[in-house]
């Protein structure tokens, strides 16, 4: 499961927030005449800084809360309501892809389901590097397979 710490994202967006807020303040205390060294209203200027604090942290907050909420309602479907099965891994390789310096693996996999369904699938996945070690070619791992669609899986290390 993906698990991001929703106080992290607190403490990176409220200091944002707080400098937004202070930014509306001072368009609220500003003199109606002040003007930037540019020639616009200073007051303006306070409350479109303050607007930008305010509204873009929130939505790149929201969007990766988004983002890792999806990615967890996909795992937990597939736990719930997908085919467990055997994947017998024919052919790893890197990709040279590193995702946060996880390498991405590409992996030829035989899928087998208690349906007596056996089939090759190409999967790509960011694998640790502890994780590594334990799945050689040959190795026989759990998977959920997505009823609806064979190539949606998801393929459990440890």
């Amino acid at each position: 499961m993906w698990k991001t710490s929703k106080k992290i994202t607190l403490i990176i967006t409220l200091p944002l927030v707080i400098v937004g807020i202070v930014f509306l303040y001072l368009g609220f205390t500003a003199s109606h005449n002040a003007q930037t060294i540019d020639g616009y209203s200073l007051q303006m200027f306070y409350y479109i800084m303050g607007g930008f604090f305010i509204i873009i942290p929130l939505i790149i907050s929201s969007l990766i809360l988004l983002f890792y909420k999806r990615v967890n309602d996909r795992e937990n479907f597939l736990i719930q309501n997908g085919i467990q099965g055997e994947a017998e891994i024919l052919n790893r390789e890197q990709t040279g892809i590193y995702i946060n310096n996880i390498p991405q693996v590409k992996f030829l996999l035989k899928i087998t389901t208690p349906f007596d369904e056996i089939y090759q699938i190409e999967y790509k996945d960011a694998v640790s590097m502890l994780d590594l070690n334990s799945i050689n070619v040959g190795a026989k791992l759990p998977v959920y397979v997505d009823p609806n669609n064979e190539k949606n899986i998801l393929l459990i290390y440890s």
